[in-house]
């Protein structure tokens, strides 16, 4: 079913694939047009927090200096579009990434991005998913205890154990009692926030199973949404 408009909402938003289209790179997901405008009147009113794997200063880059906070790399770090980001889980995991450099397949296709407490091995320039996840799964064995590995879309994050978005979710509807979690992703890293959120709005974004109980379409129809919060209060108040 479509998500309903809720009177006291506090927003946990994905970026790709949900405020931005999916691009091939990381760094060429332009936010949809108006989104910034969008999020920076929205964030006046209600409180809005972004939920991302992306590092925070990366999305910094995509959205600028909006003065929203930002919960990057899957919970890993904390802080605000254009202020100070602090690390929250997995700082003792730098040596141990850096261990895995070495060990990484080349596979054609397969990119490695550092984002410092985790690393991204994104394999939308392969042009054979089964034999990139072959080698991934044959390199991901034995990895060390400090780590878990989370499937994305065509990405696997290698990433601290206890950065969740599930986490962090449980973390925001606690710092805002009283308000309905409205929570809004398109991959299957947003699943352990809609599970967290049993009360809550949670909204997939695109198809396939999901534990969300909304569902939105793709990018234009979450601006849509977001927008109808905007215009509800320029009706009640005009």
């Amino acid at each position: 079913m479509k998500p309903p408009v809720v009177q006291n909402p506090v927003f946990l938003l994905d970026y790709d694939g949900t405020l931005a289209e999916i691009a091939p790179r990381p760094e060429a997901a332009r936010p949809y047009p108006g989104m910034p405008e969008l999020l920076y009147a929205l964030s006046r009113r209600y409180p809005v927090y972004l939920v991302t794997g992306r590092r925070v200063r990366d999305l910094e880059a995509l959205l600028g200096p909006l003065q929203i906070p930002v919960f990057g790399v899957h919970g890993a770090e904390e802080g605000v579009l254009g202020g100070p980001v602090r690390t929250r889980v997995g700082g003792e995991a730098y040596g141990v990434l850096a261990g895995l450099w070495d060990r990484i397949p080349e596979v054609p296709g397969l990119r490695v991005e550092n984002k410092g407490t985790a690393l991204a091995l994104h394999y939308r320039g392969a042009t054979n998913d089964e034999a990139v996840k072959r080698a991934l799964r044959s390199f991901l064995e034995g990895l060390p205890q400090e780590l878990e590995v989370l499937w994305g879309k065509k990405v696997v994050e290698i990433k601290p154990k206890g950065a969740t978005k599930g986490a962090v979710a449980r973390e925001v509807a606690a710092r805002h009692p009283g308000r309905t979690p409205v929570a809004i992703g398109d991959d299957t890293t947003d699943e352990t926030m809609f599970a967290a959120l049993p009360e809550g709005i949670t909204v997939k974004v695109g198809p396939g199973p999901s534990a969300a109980r909304c569902r939105l379409a793709g990018v234009p129809e979450v601006v849509a949404y977001l927008k109808q919060y905007l215009e509800r209060d320029e009706d009640e108040h005009p």
